[in-house]
């Protein structure tokens, strides 16, 4: 795992425990509501399990964008962690270009 994996991790787990309160304190309090994203996961393993029938993408939330696999950016953002892509898209996540 590299440093910026360990800190998106961090990040996420920060979000995920804190909640509203880490929201708060963010300049860009939109990109950050936990109602606005969809369910996120540590691991894209432990995201499979949730939706066999999907596919699972990284969600990097700063960016509101979702990376598929073989994108060079999956599990490589500074803030993200892994989502079912039908999730992701419903709660406004775009796929990256």
């Amino acid at each position: 795992m590299n440093k910026s994996t360990v800190a998106g991790l961090c990040a996420t787990m920060t979000l995920l425990i804190c909640g509203g309160a880490f929201a708060a304190e963010t300049p860009h309090t939109k990109l950050y509501r936990p109602q606005m994203l969809p369910q996120l996961y540590i691991s894209a393993e432990e995201a499979q399990a949730v939706c066999p029938d999907d596919h699972v993408v990284w969600v990097n939330w700063s960016a509101r964008t979702s990376h598929l696999p073989a994108d060079k950016y999956y599990g490589h953002t500074q803030t993200g962690a892994y989502a079912c892509a039908k999730a992701s898209a419903k709660a406004g996540i775009k796929p990256a270009r």
